[in-house]
């Protein structure tokens, strides 16, 4: 049987490098779509762990804005997050880590704020000094009128600020001592800006006193000792700054306790954040704690920052399902042609089929030499795409990257100059289109990023050998079963007629 498939093989030879080349044709483009769906699968995956697996429990400002009456004050509607509140996610399934953060303004007698305007000198500020002050255990949020610009400096509270963001994406970089902890609690310990401390001569180790007003007008005042300096990187933290208070320069840092004292309560805080295990959890995590705690998350929400990534996956998920479609459509395409080129070449072998039915050959026999028959073709075909193919995938590669680069700019980053940023768009020819001259470039070329190199692997190679497999089986069974379901006599008839 197989030594006849062989010999059909080199007899047939103008059908043997027709099928041949179809079959090259089918594997490249299944690995076409196998890359794609592989590129396009690794991309969401990538932008989901790029932002992190962190949720945040804030205030539900949209229903609070819908629940509102006209002329109602912010403040009488709004309301604080609280310490049980928050406690009741930090043991759920999913959650590795969490911090409370709570905000509050202060004012200080040693040390001088890095003044955000000229207009901040002693006649304004002792103007500023007679201004009345809101309710400080009320505010939660740290952004609530104008009267909050009397206060320099904005106290932050954490848990710790082993996962604060501004540190990890390093828009802040420790310069001095450390950041604070666990083991900070329940200490006056804090970490200030740079500027901040050379303005004042402050260095690791130093004190100085800071000071809030509670709501019945009394002073609340401790003592801080710094123990971390850190230097603001990014430039946009220095823009769009209305007071001292809102000022980067002008944070300072403390646990959790400190800043619940200079509240005047030990209660309420800002906002809870919670770091899970992986960020595919994030739903889970919400439904779980919608379901098992009493939180009213018609005023509360758990937020997951994911509007960036459910902008930047739509268009993925779009190619993913298009991949999908694709290899559909590859398999399908190409067993309608594989059978109509083996019906097509059988019907020429049907004296062939009769004589070896009447020698008392079984039909299944016969079918299995055309497999055999089509399976060497596929072999070697398939042996040959290995290698074309990888040229396929680093072409498919380079332009999911570049498309990739182009749409991470566009939705990350504000350009300085709109002006010039196009200018330069188009200058250098990075706008996410391909050069159709460098094709062969990329094709030789792997991409540099990783997280798109779809280069053939042993699971990639699995899936189009069981892919081709299933095409030449398809391709064989059906116009076997046509033909061979006549008789012997039948089958020379027609090769009479």
């Amino acid at each position: 049987m197989f030594k006849n498939a062989l010999l059909s093989i080199k007899k047939n030879i103008g059908k043997t490098i027709l099928l041949f080349v179809i079959m090259v044709v089918i594997a490249n483009l299944v690995i076409a779509g196998l890359s794609i769906k592989s590129a396009t699968s690794k991309s969401i995956a990538s932008v989901r762990q790029s932002l992190g697996s962190e949720v945040t429990l804030s205030y539900n400002t949209q229903n609070m804005m819908n629940n509102r009456e006209q002329g109602q004050a912010l403040d009488e509607v709004v309301n604080s997050i609280t310490v049980d509140m928050a406690d009741q996610l930090k043991d759920l399934d999913y959650v590795e880590s969490y911090n409370y953060t709570l905000s509050v303004s202060a004012t200080s007698d040693d040390i001088n704020p890095v003044e955000t305007t000229a207009s901040n000198d002693d006649s304004d500020t002792s103007t500023n000094d007679n201004m009345q002050m809101p309710d400080s255990s009320n505010d939660s949020s740290d952004n609530r009128g104008q009267f909050m610009d009397s206060n320099d400096f904005t106290i932050i509270g954490n848990t710790t600020m082993a996962n604060l963001s501004d540190f990890t994406d390093e828009n802040y970089v420790l310069t001095s001592g450390k950041l604070l902890t666990e083991d900070d609690a329940n200490t006056t310990n804090c970490v200030i800006e740079s500027n901040l401390a050379s303005d004042n001569n402050l260095e690791v180790g130093d004190t100085f006193s800071v000071t809030t007003t509670n709501s019945d007008d009394e002073e609340i005042t401790l003592t801080l000792t710094i123990v971390g300096i850190f230097e603001i990187e990014s430039n946009r933290e220095i823009g769009g700054m209305m007071s001292n208070r809102q000022n980067p320069m002008n944070y300072i840092y403390v646990d959790i306790s400190t800043a619940q004292t200079l509240n005047d309560s030990t209660t309420d805080i800002t906002s809870a954040s919670y770091y899970l295990d992986d960020p595919d959890h994030i739903d889970a995590f919400i439904e779980l704690a919608e379901s098992s705690t009493d939180i009213d998350f018609e005023t509360y929400t758990l937020d997951a920052n994911d509007q960036i990534y459910q902008n930047s996956i739509s268009s993925l998920e779009d190619m993913e399902q298009f991949a999908n479609i694709f290899l559909w459509v590859v398999v399908g395409a190409g067993c309608a042609i594989l059978c109509l080129i083996l019906m097509l070449t059988m019907r020429g072998r049907f004296y062939e089929f009769g004589v070896f039915l009447s020698l008392g050959q079984s039909k299944v026999k016969i079918m299995l030499q055309q497999l055999i028959e089509v399976l060497v073709i596929a072999v070697v075909a398939f042996a040959l795409s290995l290698g074309t193919g990888k040229m396929v995938s680093n072409v498919i590669s380079s332009m999911l990257e570049s498309t990739q680069s182009n749409q991470s700019e566009m939705v990350m980053e504000i350009p300085d100059d709109i002006g010039d940023g196009m200018s330069d768009s188009s200058s250098d020819g990075s706008n996410g289109k391909i050069d159709r001259g460098n094709i062969f470039n990329q094709a030789m070329t792997s991409p540099e990023n990783t997280e798109l190199d779809v280069s053939m692997t042993a699971s990639t190679a699995a899936q189009l050998a069981g892919i081709t497999g299933l095409i030449c089986i398809v391709s064989v069974l059906l116009p076997s079963i046509y033909i061979l379901r006549l008789s012997p006599r039948e089958i020379l008839v027609k090769k009479e007629g």
